[in-house]
């Protein structure tokens, strides 16, 4: 029991006072009978809140070897970086990187106006062509054709067909130009891709054909290639990129500018072929737009020079 000292009794005064039992006091004077309650409540409390304080400092110090712990782990199993590779320019001879060459074609509201009425093809030729095969089986040809009229034409096509020894019929494919109009005195380049040739043997023929443009028809716009480059990412593999800068010349927005690369050698004949769109989907008046062309897949030999001419379609 605790100890509790009371000197006079609460009830008649008297100092003498004795134990009775526990938690009691009698008075031996008036016979008062005393119970005691004892206060524990402050002890407890402070045992707690020491209690408390032990955990709280033993989770805190738990927290903090995990951390270190989980730190240690993730620095050992953390992958090592690979070392980047500097940025290094090659060098070649200034004769093995093709010549640039710029050629936007024009084609004006008059040439296409005289393409709308019927023409004559007969004199619309195919002056060259260059075929290469491909390691998937399939076969591609890279057709010139030729305007000898002296009107604009539509639609200009070629037509391929495959014969056997027999100059039987095969098969019979038809690409059309990206240039939907062509001059009088253009030419331009068509690309057949045929992804898997006859297993016979065959041979080819082609023709070239126009139609009439539709009274409904509304004419490409040629646009101004300003500027362009070609870096080699690997002659053997005949594999290019052009890179440059597309203007709009017009006083409104063209869309969907798709320019087109020819790879020529040192005739002028077209070896390869390729094409994509700028990187601006819609150019506004007077604006620019930069592009870039991957030729990596339909050239035959290493270019002399390269032609580009970019179309578009008025807004």
């Amino acid at each position: 029991m605790a100890e509790i000292n009371i000197s006079k009794c609460p009830s008649c005064g008297a100092a003498n006072m004795e134990e009775f039992g526990e938690n009691r006091i009698n008075c031996i004077q008036c016979g008062a009978n005393l119970s005691l309650v004892v206060n524990k409540g402050s002890k407890l409390k402070k045992t707690l809140i020491s209690a408390l304080f032990v955990v709280l400092l033993a989770s805190g110090a738990f927290y903090y070897v995990s951390n270190k712990t989980q730190e240690a782990l993730q620095e050992i199993t953390k992958p090592a970086e690979a070392p980047v590779a500097p940025n290094i320019a090659i060098k070649k001879s200034l004769d093995a990187v093709p010549k640039l060459k710029k050629n936007a074609m024009t084609i004006t509201s008059e040439q296409f106006k005289q393409a709308q009425g019927r023409q004559t093809i007969a004199r619309l030729q195919v002056v060259n062509s260059v075929n290469r095969k491909n390691k998937n089986g399939g076969q591609f040809w890279i057709v010139s054709i030729e305007n000898q009229t002296n009107k604009s034409i539509a639609r200009p096509r070629v037509v391929l067909k495959l014969l056997n020894n027999k100059n039987e019929q095969i098969e019979s494919y038809t690409a059309w130009s990206k240039l939907e109009t062509l001059p009088a005195g253009e030419s331009t380049s068509v690309l057949i891709d045929i992804p898997k040739v006859p297993k016979e043997e065959f041979h080819s023929e082609m023709s070239a054909q126009s139609s009439p443009a539709s009274l409904y028809d509304k004419a490409q716009q040629a646009l101004v290639v300003q500027e362009f480059n070609v870096s080699i990412v690997d002659e053997t593999k005949m594999q290019f990129e052009l890179t440059g800068i597309v203007y709009n010349p017009f006083d409104y927005q063209v869309d969907f500018v798709e320019i087109i690369a020819l790879a020529k050698d040192k005739q002028g004949k077209t070896v390869g072929y390729a094409k994509a769109y700028a990187s601006t989907t819609n150019i506004k008046p007077k604006q620019t737009s930069p592009f870039t062309v991957k030729a990596e897949k339909y050239v035959t030999q290493t270019p002399y020079s390269w032609t580009l001419s970019a179309m578009a379609r008025k807004h």
